[in-house]
């Protein structure tokens, strides 16, 4: 395992936005020059190293010090996926697709530890889901940033609405590829996804 440097910046930001709103192309850009990224990667979206079961994560995050470890397996392996990216340390751990792996309510263990432990261990956690009515809230409710981009549902521009402290038109009137990001000031960025 990699030598814990608790010095270093570490964030905690929250990605949500319907299918097709560039919510993982604004991820990628963001992970495009980190050094060590590991990833719970369920639609093969990311590239890396790919692994599918338990143990051959394990083997990747022991033999690692660099890279990015893309981990498509079983949402029953999420938790597990989470420990394994707290124990790595150092890092960028993206969760993809929250809704599917967490619940409105209590966080899952490993994932809540990730989240509410993981910046005294050099961890920036990167949370995405497309519904976050129905993903945990122990990121949004930690979260040092904010990323929100267009949404289909009422309820779920609701909730981000609340979370950025910004009004409900502001969410519903995202056009396709365009975000609104909150950060822990409360300070408010607006923009639009370039490829």
């Amino acid at each position: 395992m990699a030598r814990i440097d608790v010095t270093r910046a570490a964030k905690l930001v929250a990605v949500a936005g319907a299918s097709g709103s560039g919510k993982s192309a604004w991820v990628k850009k963001q992970i495009a020059r980190r050094a060590r990224v590991i990833v719970w990667d369920p639609d093969h979206e990311y590239p890396g190293i790919r692994c599918t079961t338990p143990r051959e994560l394990l083997k990747a995050i022991n033999t690692r010090k660099r890279g990015r470890i893309c981990f498509t397996s079983s949402p029953k392996h999420f938790d597990y996926w989470a420990r394994c990216a707290f124990a790595w340390g150092n890092c960028v751990a993206v969760g993809e697709e929250l809704a599917d792996v967490t619940h409105p309510g209590k966080a899952p263990p490993g994932w809540g530890q990730l989240v509410r432990r993981g910046r005294k261990r050099g961890i920036t956690v990167i949370g995405i889901s497309q519904r976050p009515a129905e993903a945990d809230k122990t990121l949004l409710g930690n979260a040092t940033l904010i990323h929100c981009g267009r949404l289909r549902r009422e309820n779920d521009r609701r909730v981000m609405a609340a979370e950025m402290d910004v009004s409900l038109a502001d969410v519903s009137n995202l056009a396709p590829l365009e975000w609104i990001e909150s950060n822990e000031k409360g300070d408010i960025r607006r923009g639009k996804l370039k490829f």
